[in-house]
């Protein structure tokens, strides 16, 4: 059961003095995204108290079902309501942030036993922007253990269910938050993109998920630095909802790049754009997944963008070689972890789990020589892909070669050995761009005729031309509106 910050005897007052859950589906604000409620604030029309009863009234009535939630900050969140700055963005709507991010007074499970009683005693600077931009934090999201596994599953919490299909997971590792989105509790949640973590539950949700490019952001790590291979942005029903907080929270200082003004739209220029329909070298793309990338490749093509098929540059057994001898060490100390806080042998702990100790085995056995090399490879990725952006604007390719993984097909009792190469096909397109630092972004424009799942589409931009992203966004999203598809297992449907 997911953990709590409200009190029983609150929650009751709360609910009570909320619409009935019999007539969530008369709720009369599941069709605003982020802005629109904010629109509505302003107005005066909806109070973000009486907005936070609303979505704690729909997160009553499916989370049961979805279990998107690690931890309800529900009373801290109507608390905060009364100090809104009206005149900011995003004016009092509520929002969920990924249970992997450091928050003052608010636990930071990144889903695992390890770390149950962890409670954040500082706030990161992206946080501190979140909420001066208006959003109240009403809670935090499953997680993999770690992310691990890639699949939103851990002994902690349990396992999120897909709104789309609940015997489908929702991918990893931001998971939590694209089901919670699905599932219509709120328009916008807060995700990070390690490997494809924003990008590979919004295709698994029908949503849009964005990963930003290295250094854009404002710092989500506690000293103030930036992870080689994880961003900090959104997972949204709405282009504009991730464009508005793009701007808020990215880093306006100019040590990296230049700010970006608000981006509130689609731009007139016409973009050369690199198709790349397959996986990588040796891993083949499921046919489901292809056939959506060329119906995103038509629809660019019909509003009048340049397309050409290339072949994608990379062999990825070569590069999941040197991927994992660069990432994986980071795991290694996590047994000595569990052992040193339980005094017991790491399979007696309790701690951690299968997939995550048997993972970290692996990592241990990796040397220092192999580490250099690999971090090496992936240094020299920006020079692999240099020539294709140097001839294009955006490459266009699945956003995973295989479709969305039902949930058990990776387990956290799994060995890591033995799922390994499940794991790097899910990763393999989407990695890529977390090892280079390019910005990439997940659109959610077709859907499987094998399985009924959804099925985004990757566009991936050279370093730093994430506008161009935002805005080839807003065109896709107005030829082709996704904003009112809604999951089965859904408030909309409640």
């Amino acid at each position: 059961m997911a953990g709590t910050l409200i009190g029983a005897n609150t929650l009751m007052t709360i609910l009570n003095s909320c619409t009935s859950l019999e007539s969530i589906k008369f709720d009369e604000f599941i069709d605003y995204d982020a802005l629109g409620l904010a629109e509505l604030i302003k107005k005066n029309e909806i109070s973000p108290s009486e907005l936070i009863e609303v979505v704690i009234n729909r997160i009553e009535a499916l989370e049961g079902t979805i279990n998107a939630l690690t931890t309800r900050t529900f009373e801290k969140a109507l608390l905060n309501a009364e100090n809104i700055n009206m005149e900011s963005t995003f004016a009092g709507v509520p929002i969920l942030m990924k249970d992997m991010i450091d928050i003052e007074g608010i636990p930071r499970t990144d889903g695992s036993r390890l770390l149950q009683n962890n409670i954040g005693n500082k706030t990161v600077d992206y946080v501190k922007a979140v909420e001066k931009s208006g959003l109240i934090i009403l809670g935090m999201t499953n997680v993999p253990e770690f992310t691990t596994t890639g699949i939103t599953d851990n002994e902690l919490f349990g396992p999120t269910h897909n709104p789309w299909n609940l015997d489908y997971s929702c991918n990893g590792s931001s998971g939590g938050a694209a089901a919670g989105v699905a599932a219509g509790y709120l328009p916008l949640a807060h995700g990070t993109d390690g490997g494809g973590s924003c990008r590979l539950p919004a295709s698994a949700c029908n949503l849009f998920g964005m990963k930003p490019s290295r250094h854009r952001m404002l710092s989500g790590e506690l000293d103030g630095s930036h992870d080689m291979f994880k961003t900090n942005q959104a997972i949204s029903r709405t282009v504009r909802d991730s464009a508005a907080l793009f701007f808020e929270t990215q880093d306006k200082s100019g040590q990296y790049f230049p700010a970006i003004d608000l981006i509130s739209g689609p731009s007139v220029k016409r973009l050369k754009i690199a198709y790349i329909p397959d996986g990588l070298q040796e891993f083949p793309s499921e046919y489901s997944c292809s056939e959506a990338c060329k119906e995103a490749a038509e629809l660019c093509e019909q509003l009048g963008h340049q397309l050409e098929e290339v072949k994608h540059p990379i062999n990825g057994n070569e590069f999941f070689m040197h991927y994992n001898n660069a990432l994986l060490p980071k795991f290694g100390p996590l047994i000595q972890m569990a052992e040193k806080v339980s005094g017991k042998k790491v399979y007696d702990s309790g701690l951690l789990t299968p997939f995550t100790i048997s993972m970290s085995e692996y990592a241990k056995k990796i040397t220092p020589e192999e580490t250099r090399k690999g971090q090496e490879y992936l240094n020299n990725l920006a020079n692999v892909f240099k020539p294709i952006f140097d001839n294009y604007d955006i490459i266009l390719s699945p956003t995973s070669p295989i479709e969305t993984i039902k949930l058990g097909v990776i387990s956290p009792n799994d060995q890591f050995i033995n799922r390994k190469n499940k794991l790097e096909n899910l990763l393999s397109l989407t990695a890529i761009s977390n090892a280079v630092g390019n910005p990439a972004m997940s659109v959610p424009l077709s859907t499987s005729k094998q399985t009924g799942m959804p099925i985004g589409s990757m566009f991936q931009a050279d370093l730093g031309n994430d506008k161009m992203l935002y805005e080839l966004a807003f065109e896709l999203e107005a030829a082709k509106p996704w904003k009112n598809a809604w999951a089965p297992n859904s408030i909309k449907y409640k």
